[in-house]
């Protein structure tokens, strides 16, 4: 068992291991809560009725006692308690209050990268195009246009000339190249878009307004990429630099950008508060928002009730069960859109049974597929592989995964070590019901393979820190994964490229030789048709590697009260809403 993973366990209450009894597939989506009777949430233990040491318990208490990052006196805690909607009386007007179930660790453009953090970022910064719409379209932001070479190894950017930053200093051509060459160095959060295919050298300003990009090898979706190069003011960084960090301590939680909203108040794991610039470079189209305010709710039921009661304005990670009861409330807008992200169980390939091929087909034939649709009660399709099929370039005839326990009984008997059965750790982030419920139907499937499974929740930046150490990393983590532009590179490169491993995306600490080459090789083809059979090539060997379990895409959309007005779903990591867009009836 890894050592941090079980350190943690052993410092919490005893969690009992999830050693089910197998039960029909009937009475298991019963125990799940899926009918008409019963809600998801119902607990296991309620379902079974009172336990003795060999009956199914899960356990999902958290350690209260060892939060992330505790402040060191009481003058730092925060103001707000989290999970108490905010009474909205203390709000101005034409404020926004958003419930979410995640926090904002780190905001620096060359560091942070996740949904949360992403759509920070879009609210202080601006790029050069940013992505609009569904089916997601690149429109030009602090650019004017571009041109690029035939064999797409030279990009050119006009810009915009009266954009400026946010203490009113102009957006420049050298601003663009400072923020490129920062990122490189920093070298974390997006840095592999870039690094793959240029160095800090291969940027250049021609002059105040014009920017070119020579890359080192055609990467055919680098306009995708710039979507994600946030301008950062050079003067604002260099003035915070300590001891050469380009800033990086100081960017956590502050901003040096030229976006439409400044910072009012940030504490961590309660509330962060945004205003509104009105002196914003582009202007305000119609009504504008003083602001927005993200209040960290963990409980998909207090989001719910506090939409009901129109205590927050939108809120996110709603349960399938509260989204279903919102859907009746004549009040509250419940969004399904098509979506291109995806749901995907990450195997640990470098450690304990899943570093067994054996016991990764084993588990993603054991898999109920259909009974996590059913969980999802119509807001999800089934994912077949590793590129949702809205996605140009998804394979259309992937040999996937099916449930099928003969089969994972014949894979598992293959193993060599791992044959007759193991215990093993499902992690998932606490609060995500739909991530638990994962966890309930691998334990009654893979009980019948003799595998003992434990649930535990911990809190999503612990395990990011997690991540990086193979040894230490979950063996089974459920990951939602956004896309950072609509190509297969975006979902393939960071799942299953070497240099990947460790990150939140490539925690499979995935590695094959194979692999990297033709991702390798599909990133420098400017062919759309070439580069599409090798995307699809890299998809069958994901499979025949069981890479991950491959399990859903779902349905997209911020669900939000009628008030909120000028919402458009962009199915782009980050960009669910684009609060410069948003207004209030």
């Amino acid at each position: 068992m890894q050592h941090m993973l079980r350190k943690m366990l052993d410092s919490r209450e005893p969690i009992s291991k999830i050693a089910a009894t197998p039960v029909d597939r009937r009475g298991f989506l019963r125990i799940l809560g899926i009918g008409a009777a019963a809600g998801a949430m119902t607990p296991l233990l309620a379902a079974c009725g009172e336990t003795d040491d060999d009956d199914p318990v899960v356990d999902d208490t958290v350690d209260d006692d060892e939060p992330v990052d505790e402040p060191d006196d009481d003058d730092d805690e925060p103001a707000v308690d989290p999970d108490e909607p905010i009474d909205v009386d203390d709000v101005g007007e034409d404020v926004v209050i958003f419930g979410s179930a995640v926090d904002i660790p780190n905001i620096d453009p060359a560091v942070g990268h996740d949904g949360a953090i992403a759509e920070t970022q879009k609210s202080l910064y601006d790029t050069l195009y940013r992505h609009q719409g569904n089916p997601p379209e690149t429109i030009p932001w602090l650019a004017t246009g571009h041109e690029v070479t035939e064999d797409a190894m030279e990009w050119t950017f006009e810009m915009e000339e009266n954009a400026t930053f946010q203490d009113g200093s102009p957006v420049t051509a050298d601003a663009v190249v400072f923020s490129l060459e920062r990122l490189l160095d920093v070298n974390q959060g997006v840095a592999w878009m870039f690094s793959g295919v240029m160095d800090a050298d291969g940027v250049e300003a021609v002059d105040d307004h014009t920017v070119v990009f020579t890359l080192d090898t055609p990467f055919a979706p680098f306009l995708h990429a710039t979507t994600w190069l946030f301008v950062v003011n050079p003067d604002v960084v260099q003035e915070h630099e300590e001891d050469g960090d380009n800033a990086t301590a100081w960017m956590v939680e502050n901003s040096a950008g030229s976006g439409p909203f400044i910072i009012r108040r940030w504490e961590p794991g309660a509330i962060y508060e945004f205003e509104s610039d009105p002196d914003y470079w582009r202007g305000w189209d119609g009504p504008r928002l003083q602001g927005y305010i993200r209040q960290v709710m963990r409980e998909s039921s207090t989001k719910r009730l506090a939409l009901e009661n129109g205590e927050i304005h939108a809120g996110d990670w709603i349960s399938v069960d509260d989204t279903r009861l919102l859907q009746d409330h004549d009040e509250v807008i419940v969004p399904d859109e098509p979506a291109i992200g995806t749901y995907t169980i990450k195997m640990n390939h470098q450690s304990g049974p899943t570093s067994d091929i054996h016991v990764r087909r084993a588990l993603s034939y054991a898999f109920d597929y259909d009974a996590m649709l059913q969980v999802m009660e119509g807001r999800a399709t089934r994912l077949h592989g590793p590129v949702a099929e809205t996605v140009p370039g998804a394979h259309p005839n992937l040999n996937y995964f099916e449930h099928d326990m003969e089969r994972a009984a014949e894979e598992l008997a293959q193993s060599e070590e791992w044959a007759d059965g193991f215990e093993i750790v499902y992690a998932h982030v606490t609060g995500l019901e739909e991530q638990r419920q994962t966890g309930l139907i691998l334990l009654d499937k893979l009980a019948e393979l003799n595998i003992e499974v434990t649930i535990t929740p911990m809190e999503w930046a612990n395990a990011v820190a997690m991540f990086d150490d193979p040894e230490e990393s979950p063996l089974l983590f459920p990951i939602y994964s956004g896309t950072d532009y609509p190509d297969p590179d975006n979902f393939l490169w960071q799942s299953f490229h070497s240099t990947s491993a460790g990150t939140w995306m490539g925690a499979n600490h995935y590695s094959n030789p194979e692999m990297d080459e033709l991702l390798e090789s599909a990133r420098a083809t400017p062919d759309d048709d070439e580069r599409e059979q090798i995307y699809h090539q890299i998809q069958e060997l994901a499979i025949e590697d069981a890479t991950e379990i491959f399990i859903f895409s779902e349905l997209g959309g911020i669900i939000h009260r009628q008030e909120i007005q000028g919402y458009e779903f962009t199915p782009v990591m980050g960009s669910n809403i684009f609060w410069y867009q948003i207004s209030l009836d």
